[in-house]
């Protein structure tokens, strides 16, 4: 292939390294307003008066408004998660007032006189205890688990618990809003939803024609940009105003308002025979979906899913629950509940084999999960796995680096390795999305995806996509991204599906005009279309490369032809087939599911407790590289983002409030903590993506945690339970320290 495989520079990668990418807080308007949102200082409480008259007496502060003053309706993404709090607040993050000031100061200052009269309620706090209302239950279960463990020479049970967790995205949210000459609400946010505009019109009580969306590049997003909430805020006070607003969080405000990963409460029993073969594996999951259920509904079944993790078990039985608390909501972040099940399933892994006198890496190659075997909830594996192959080149790989001497201790540091597998799904049943790809009279070429670009290289992907499709250099195509007036609708840019459901459209679109072409060129070079090629522009018959001609006669004759040069091209996934999918219907289960397998080496101080992280090793099959830099951007970020999990975050509250709210106190790995690295791929050409691809943004997330935990726990002969592995966690482990 010409484009796709390859890792052309992007074409705003200079801007980037320059720091010239116009990000949500870059564009400036001369008269504009900055707005401030007000949240409540505890909860949950009782809104019983708000007066503003102070901070509107104050020159130069525009407007203060409630839920009052909202024109349509007040909900965000889902209808209990109002946009302002009107009656009362259930979380620190709760807007219950905006305004509009001359400067930021002066909003400031504002915020602080607006007096709220707030009476407390009891609060719930501890979802471990089940003390709040269960939001969602989920429970699957395959074959026959008493049987099963009737059949288990060595049964194993074990808690574990992972902590909640922040995207930690570097760019704070911000954005600007104004109306147009025209008459029209512009909203200028990172999003990863453009379709939010469609929400924001019903709050502003518009038509959504009325509304327009632009995404601009995002600083990152990892599921934490999917609400219409700072859009909505915008809307209203450009709306009041009449003058353009500005609102930008600073991190704290960004950290007390934004979802986090659901923290998980996992109990497992695993039956294994002494041969090694898992026979049997009971999990119940409890998760906290804090203050809205939001999608806590996806995130428990889609943890419930991959359960089993990529391993073939026979006899299956599982519970997933959520309970609200007055905690900080959780919803999607990268992984959709992958990450925790990831840790407590290779723990168990690992544990089962201790027990029955087995090589971990071993025990997980005689129960890899193949094409065709089943899931929990008896959906089958749909394509390649390629787990013995990954496993192969990792040992090649990470056995250099990590071997048998990593087994000798120096004083009180302890080494060891950790191999884990994991399984993570991509695309849902049902999605769609579209494309626009239109040819100019030179023949170049126009691409509109809705998608957002996160960060991740969609925006190059698409480009190359279509480049491939349509047989065109890559400089000829332009795209344009996340523009609710001019792009077609393609869904949220989340869940690995992108790649899937975009870049499939983009593939489809540039295959069906690329036919539209070949017609003209057929005229002219007197030969059937299908006799036709079309490379780098350049269009010729199929083993005669003299007879050709470019893209622009071909466009030319096109046009004489009344052959129209634009087309809208279109991905969509059907529903379910598989026998039991009545259970959950299309919620359960993705379409299809990428495998990898990642190695780590720690080296763990058993006096300290302190852990160092000094090799890592990552390797997926990726079905079909689009640009093989991007997978391994994929591969070092998305397992950092893991490794942190493992390691140093977690978000730590009191009384519902946070008590990390700023990157002094919540910790992300920085370059001192990023261990030497290795990352591999292999492309078995069965995903159902552009060219045989598979999702690839979160399988690379959902392992780092584990692997570490198990290198951790082979390293100090003890077994880890609880993520991130503090210093005293270690020592509790230990039996050096005791847990209050």
């Amino acid at each position: 292939m010409a484009h796709v495989g390859n890792s052309p520079a992007k074409e705003d990668s200079l801007a980037k390294a320059m720091g010239d990418t116009i990000y949500g807080d870059d564009l400036r308007f001369a008269n504009e307003l900055v707005g401030k949102v007000i949240r409540p200082p505890a909860v949950p409480a009782r809104i019983k008066n708000i007066d503003p008259s102070k901070a509107l007496a104050l020159p130069g502060v525009h407007c203060v408004l409630t839920a009052k003053d909202i024109p349509g309706t007040n909900a965000g993404r889902y209808p209990e998660f109002p946009v302002l709090s009107e009656d009362s607040v259930c979380f620190g993050g709760d807007a219950v007032a905006i305004l509009a000031a001359e400067t930021h100061d002066l909003a400031e200052r504002a915020a602080g006189l607006v007096e709220i009269e707030y009476e407390s309620l009891p609060g719930i706090y501890a979802f471990e205890n089940i003390e709040g209302e269960v939001l969602i239950e989920r429970n699957a279960d395959k074959g026959d688990i008493e049987a099963g463990f009737a059949r288990a020479d060595v049964i194993v049970e074990n808690t574990y618990f992972a902590a909640s967790i922040d995207h930690a995205f570097i760019e704070p949210e911000g954005g600007v809003a104004w109306v147009d000459e025209r008459g029209i609400v512009n909203i200028r946010v990172p999003t990863q939803t453009v379709e939010n505009y469609q929400l924001v019109a019903a709050t502003l009580n518009l038509p959504a024609s009325r509304v327009r969306y632009d995404c601009p590049m995002m600083g990152g997003a990892f599921g934490g940009k999917e609400h219409p909430l700072l859009g909505a805020f915008l809307g209203l006070l450009t709306m009041k105003t009449g003058r353009p607003v500005r609102i930008v969080y600073s991190r704290e405000e960004s950290m007390a308002q934004c979802s986090k990963k659901h923290p998980f409460l996992m109990r497992y029993k695993t039956g294994a025979t002494k041969d090694g073969k898992l026979t049997a594996v009971d999990i119940d999951i409890l998760a906290d979906a804090g203050a809205y259920p939001t999608n806590s509904r996806g995130i428990v079944l889609g943890g419930l899913i991959v359960s089993q993790g990529p391993y073939d078990v026979p006899n299956l039985r599982g519970r997933s629950r959520a309970i609200n608390t007055n905690n900080p909501f959780t919803e999607s972040m990268r992984g959709v509940g992958a990450n925790q099940v990831s840790f407590a399933c290779e723990s168990q892994m690992d544990e089962v084999a201790k027990q029955i006198g087995m090589d971990p890496v071993e025990f997980r190659r005689r129960n890899f999960i193949k094409k065709g075997e089943t899931l929990i909830q008896s959906q089958p594996i749909p394509t390649s796995t390629m787990l013995p192959e990954l496993l192969e080149e990792a040992q090649r790989i990470f056995g250099k680096k990590a071997g048998p001497d990593s087994s000798k201790s120096r004083g009180p540091w302890r080494r060891g390795v950790g191999y884990i597998a994991n399984i993570a799904g991509y695309g849902r049943p049902g999605q769609e999305g579209e494309t626009y790809v239109s040819i100019e009279a030179d023949g170049s070429v126009n691409l509109r995806c809705g998608a957002s670009d996160v960060g991740a290289g969609q925006t190059q992907a698409y480009r190359q996509i279509a480049a491939e499709a349509l047989g065109v250099s890559l400089e000829k195509i332009s795209v344009t991204m996340a523009n609710s007036e001019i792009t077609p609708h393609c869904g949220m840019t989340s869940g690995s599906r992108q790649t899937l459901i975009t870049g499939g459209a983009a593939q489809r679109g540039g295959e069906e005009l690329l036919s539209r072409i070949l017609k003209g060129a057929a005229e002219l070079l007197e030969a059937a279309p299908e006799d036709l090629e079309a490379r780098n522009g350049v269009i010729s018959v199929r083993g005669a490369a003299d007879r050709s001609v470019d893209y622009t006669q071909a466009v030319k004759k096109c046009k004489e032809m009344d052959i129209p040069l634009f087309t809208t091209g279109k991905m969509a996934t059907s529903s379910h087939t598989f026998e039991g999918r009545e259970v959950f219907g299309d919620a359960g289960g993705w379409v299809d599911y990428t495998f990898g397998i990642h190695a780590a080496e720690a080296e763990v101080n058993i006096e300290t407790g302190e852990v160092r992280l000094l090799n890592y090793a990552s390797g997926h099959d990726v079905g079909q590289a689009i640009n093989p830099q991007h997978v391994e951007g994929q591969f070092e970020g998305g397992t950092m983002m893991g490794i942190g999990h493992g390691l140093t975050e977690e978000i730590k509250t009191n009384q519902g409030m946070l008590a990390t709210s700023e990157f002094h106190s919540y910790l992300i790995p920085t370059a001192a903590e990023t261990p030497e690295w290795d990352s591999f791929y292999l492309e078995s050409g069965e995903g159902l993506g552009p060219y045989g691809a598979k999702g690839i943004g979160e399988p690379c997330c959902t392992a780092g945690a584990a692997a570490v935990a198990c290198a951790v726990s082979q390293a100090i002969g003890a077994r880890i339970t609880r993520i991130p592995i503090t210093p005293d966690h270690v020592l509790e482990v230990l039996g050096k320290l005791s847990r209050d």
